[in-house]
C-alpha cells in the first residue's frame, strides 16, 4: 500500500479562518501523504488575513469555498463534506500538519474495523509532547469532580492522551485530526451546526456510538498541532463559545435537570476562578503576564454569564444568522 494510492482514498477538509501561513504548511502535509490537490477542500470562513492568496499562488488546484463571514466550524465542516469524495474524509484543521504514514494507519483502520465510523490522530507539539487527542464524553460527574479524582478513579475513560501504540476504541476524538467513513454519512448525518465552535465533534461521536459505530483513536496516525492558535487570539471570546457550546451539548442531549445543574455550576466555578486569580494577581502585584491574561478571561466568561449569556458574544467576524 504506496502513499500515493493511500492519499488518493481521502478528501482532505480543511476549515480556515486567518490561517496565514499555517494553512499553506497544512496543505503541504496532506499532498505529501498523497492526497491529490483536487480533493483538498478549502473552506475559508471570511479570512481577511491573505491566507487564501498565499496558498494559491503556492499551491494552485485546491477547491475552496469561500463563506463571505464566520459561518462557524461545524457548518464550514458540512460544506466541505457536501464537496468530498473518496472512501474518507479527513477533517484537518489549518493549524496541524499530518506526519509520514498518517493516512496508511487511518485507511489500514478502516478496512480492518468494518463498523468504524470516526477515528482520530495522535496529537504532538512541534517538541513532540503529547497532546490531548481522546475525550471522554461530557457528564454532570465531570463537572461536579476535579479531572485529576476522575482520572485516579476511572483511568481509562478520563486518559486525554496515551502513549499507547496499538488502536484503541474511545467515546470520542479530539477534532484537530480526524478521519470519517464517507459512506456513513447518510446513517449517521453530518455535524450539528448549532455549535459554532468547539464540541461539535464530541456530539458527532457520541451520536455515532448510539448508532452502534465505533470510534478509535489511531496512535499511528500522527499529526503536529499548533493547538489552538487561532482560539488564543481571542482567548476570552474563545472561552465563552467554548462554555456556550458545552451548555448547548448538555441541554440537547441530557435532561434538563442536569442541563440546569451545569447551568449553575458553570457560573459558580467561573465566579471562583475569577476571584481566586485576582487574589493571586494582586498577591504577586500583577506581574505575571499569564496570570493577568487568565484573570481577564475568567472575568470576561463571568460577565457574559451575568448578562444573560448574549449570542453576539464570541469569536468574531460571525455571520449575521450567528448572533441570533
Amino acid at each position: 500500500m504506496n502513499t500515493e494510492n493511500v492519499g488518493k482514498r481521502f478528501s482532505a477538509v480543511i476549515v480556515n479562518y486567518d490561517g496565514d501561513d499555517m494553512l499553506t504548511d497544512c496543505v503541504r502535509s496532506a499532498l505529501r501523504e498523497g492526497v491529490p490537490t483536487a480533493q483538498i477542500v478549502i473552506v475559508d470562513n471570511g479570512s481577511r488575513d491573505g491566507s487564501l492568496a498565499t496558498l494559491e499562488q503556492n499551491i494552485p488546484g485546491t477547491k475552496t469555498i469561500c463563506n463571505p463571514c464566520n459561518t462557524g466550524f461545524a457548518s464550514a465542516v458540512n460544506q466541505g463534506l457536501a464537496a468530498a469524495c473518496g472512501d474518507f474524509v479527513l477533517l484537518l484543521n489549518n493549524d496541524a500538519q499530518l506526519q509520514p504514514g498518517a493516512l496508511q494507519a487511518f485507511a489500514e483502520a478502516f478496512d480492518r474495523i468494518p463498523r468504524l465510523a470516526i477515528a482520530g490522530g495522535q496529537l504532538r507539539y512541534p517538541d513532540g509532547r503529547l497532546q490531548n487527542a481522546i475525550a471522554p464524553l461530557p457528564t454532570l460527574a465531570a463537572e461536579l469532580l476535579p479531572y485529576i479524582f476522575l482520572k485516579w478513579m476511572v483511568p481509562r475513560r478520563f486518559q486525554m492522551k496515551t502513549a499507547v501504540d496499538v488502536p484503541i476504541p474511545v467515546e470520542s476524538v479530539i477534532g484537530a485530526c480526524l478521519a470519517v467513513r464517507r459512506a456513513i454519512l447518510p446513517e449517521l448525518g453530518v455535524m450539528d451546526e448549532d455549535y459554532f465552535f468547539f464540541f461539535e465533534e464530541t456530539e458527532w461521536c457520541q451520536r455515532a456510538g448510539r448508532l452502534e459505530f465505533q470510534i478509535y483513536h489511531l496512535p499511528a496516525a500522527r499529526a503536529l498541532h499548533l493547538q489552538g492558535r487561532t482560539a488564543n487570539r481571542f482567548r476570552g471570546d474563545a472561552r465563552v463559545e467554548f462554555q456556550r457550546s458545552k451548555l448547548i451539548f448538555f441541554k440537547k442531549s441530557r435532561t434538563l435537570a442536569v442541563y440546569l445543574a451545569v447551568s449553575a455550576l458553570l457560573v459558580i466555578k467561573t465566579l471562583v476562578n475569577a476571584i481566586a486569580n485576582t487574589i493571586l494577581c494582586a498577591i504577586t502585584l500583577f506581574s505575571i503576564p499569564r496570570l493577568r491574561i487568565k484573570t481577564r478571561v475568567y472575568w470576561h466568561v463571568l460577565a457574559w454569564h451575568l448578562l444573560g449569556r448574549p449570542a453576539s458574544w464570541g469569536l468574531p467576524g460571525k455571520c449575521p444568522q450567528k448572533t441570533g
